[in-house]
C-alpha cells in the first residue's frame, strides 16, 4: 500500500511533543498506513487537549479536511480526508468505558505500553484482550480474527492473569471467560459471554447515551453522493477510483447502490417476470423495450417514488444521521430528466419536478460528461445524436441544481479523478468547518 501522509506526520508530532499515547490493535502497518483499517488511539487524559491541537497542526500539514465527528466524552470518532488519502481515528481518552461505566483503568493502559517500529502499542496479551470485550459489549460479537490470538496464547490467560487486567469485571465472568478460552469454544458462548459481561458493569446512565445519539441526529456525520452521466461517461470508473480513498476515511462505510435505495424490489421481480439479483444487470441496449403508456408510465415511477422516497428513510436516514457512512448511488432519481426511455417511463416534465420535491437531495450530485464524441467511442450503445442530447441536458440540469458539480471526463482519467475528489473534499470540509473537538 502507499504510504499515508496523514498517519506518518500524525505519529511523528505524538512522537515530537511527548503525548502519551498507544494505539489499541491493528498497528501491524504503522505509521506508514493504516492497513486499510481505522486507528484505535488511547491518549492519556492530561494530553488530550495537546492531541487535538497536535491534529490541527496535521490537518494544516496534509491539507486534510475533518469530514466527519461523532461527539463523545469518552470516545470521538474524527475522520479526515484530503483528494488523495483519508483516516479516521477512534480516540479513547484516559479510562475505556461501556457507556458510562469504566471498563478498563488508565492505570491499566499505561501499565502495558510497549513498542512497535517508532510508535507506542499496547502489549499483544493485553490488547487481545480489550479488543474481545470492546467487540461483544458493543456490537454482541466477535470476528474471529480478535479470537484466534487469545486460543494461540491460552497458557497466558489464566484466572489470575484475566482477574488483574479486567479487575472491574466480576469472578463470575472471568471463570466463564476462561473456561471458553480453555475450551476454545468462545464462539459458542459468546452470547452468554457478552450478557455477563454487560452484567458487570453497572449500567448507571443509559439516559446519557440516548441523549448522545440524539444529539448525532443533528451532526449528521454521513453522505449522500449520486453520480450521474450517459453511457461511456465513466461512472463506474470514478466510483471505482474514489470508493478506496473516501473509505479510508471512513474505514469501510461507503455503501454503493444502483439508482435507488432499493428496498423495494424491482417492478420485473415483484410481477415475476424476473428473478432477483443482488447485482445491478448490465445494459447492453438501454432503449430496446418501448416506454410505457401514459398510465403505465405513472404507475411505475410512483412505483419507485417510493423506494426514493420511503426506502431513504428507512435504509439511508438512519445511517447517515447517527453513523459516519457514505451512501455513493451510481444513478439517481434525476437520470428521468437525461433519459426516460430507459426507465420505460414518457411523463410531462411537471410530473417529474414534483417527484423531485419529495425526494431526498444528496450531499453533492457529480454530473460526469464532456465531449460527446469521446464519450460515444467509449460506449456506441446509442446514437451519437443521443449522447449529445442527453449530455446537453445534464449540462442544464447541472447548472441549475445547486448540489450539482460538473465533472469533465473526457480529459485523462486522472485528472477527472482529482476533480471528482476536490469536489468530495469541498463539499465534506463545510460541514465540519467550525467544528471544535473536544
Amino acid at each position: 500500500m502507499k504510504e499515508n501522509s496523514f498517519v506518518i506526520n500524525l505519529f511523528s508530532l505524538l512522537n515530537k511533543e511527548k503525548i502519551e499515547y498507544c494505539v489499541l490493535r491493528n498497528y501491524q502497518s504503522l505509521p506508514q498506513h493504516t492497513g486499510k483499517s481505522d486507528i484505535d488511539l488511547w491518549i492519556s487524559s492530561k494530553d488530550s487537549p495537546c492531541f487535538y491541537a497536535i491534529l490541527e497542526k496535521v490537518k494544516e500539514k496534509t491539507n486534510s479536511h475533518l469530514v466527519s465527528y461523532l461527539s463523545d466524552v469518552h470516545c470521538p470518532k474524527v475522520c479526515y480526508l484530503n483528494e488523495k488519502e483519508g483516516c479516521q481515528i477512534d480516540v479513547f481518552k484516559g479510562n475505556i468505558y461501556y457507556q458510562q461505566n469504566i471498563m478498563i483503568t488508565e492505570q491499566s493502559i499505561k501499565a502495558n505500553i510497549t513498542h512497535h517500529k517508532d510508535i507506542n502499542i499496547l502489549e499483544d496479551h493485553f490488547a487481545n484482550i480489550i479488543a474481545f470485550l470492546k467487540e461483544i459489549i458493543n456490537n454482541g460479537k466477535c470476528n474471529d480474527k480478535y479470537i484466534t490470538p487469545i486460543y494461540a496464547n491460552k497458557s497466558i490467560y489464566q484466572k489470575e492473569y484475566l482477574q488483574a487486567k479486567c479487575s472491574l469485571f466480576t469472578p463470575f465472568f472471568i471463570e466463564n471467560f476462561y473456561n471458553a478460552i480453555q475450551k476454545e469454544n468462545i464462539t459458542k458462548q459468546m452470547s452468554f459471554l457478552c450478557q455477563l459481561a454487560k452484567k458487570s458493569i453497572v449500567k448507571k446512565n443509559v439516559s446519557f447515551n440516548k441523549t448522545r445519539k440524539i444529539k448525532r441526529l443533528f451532526q449528521k456525520p454521513g453522505y449522500v453522493i449520486a453520480v450521474l452521466g450517459t453511457d461511456g461517461s465513466g461512472k463506474s470508473t470514478i466510483i471505482n477510483a474514489i470508493t478506496p480513498i473516501i473509505n479510508e476515511a471512513f474505514h469501510k462505510s461507503v455503501i454503493y447502490n444502483h439508482l435507488r435505495p432499493n428496498v423495494l424490489p424491482e417492478l420485473g421481480v415483484l410481477l415475476g417476470k424476473k428473478e432477483k439479483t443482488d447485482k445491478p444487470i448490465v445494459v447492453t441496449n438501454p432503449h430496446a423495450q418501448k416506454p410505457s403508456g401514459l398510465i403505465g408510465s405513472v404507475f411505475r415511477w410512483g412505483y419507485y417514488l417510493l423506494d426514493y422516497t420511503l426506502g431513504y428513510m428507512k435504509s439511508v436516514f438512519p445511517r447517515i444521521r447517527t453513523k459516519s457512512k457514505v451512501f455513493i448511488f451510481d444513478r439517481y432519481y434525476y437520470d428521468y430528466y437525461i433519459d426516460q426511455r430507459r426507465s420505460r417511463t414518457s411523463l410531462p416534465h411537471w410530473i417529474l419536478r414534483i417527484g423531485e420535491c419529495v425526494v431526498p437531495t444528496p450531499d453533492i450530485i457529480l454530473c460526469l460528461g464532456g465531449d460527446p464524441q469521446k464519450i460515444y467511442s467509449r460506449k456506441p450503445e446509442t446514437s451519437l445524436e443521443e449522447v449529445a442530447r442527453q449530455t446537453h441536458v445534464l449540462q442544464k440540469f447541472c447548472h441549475n441544481h445547486h448540489k450539482a458539480v460538473w465533472i469533465d471526463t473526457t480529459t485523462t482519467t486522472q485528472e477527472s479523478i482529482n476533480d471528482t475528489m476536490k469536489a468530495i473534499v469541498k463539499m465534506m470540509a463545510l460541514r465540519f468547518k467550525d467544528t471544535k473537538l473536544q
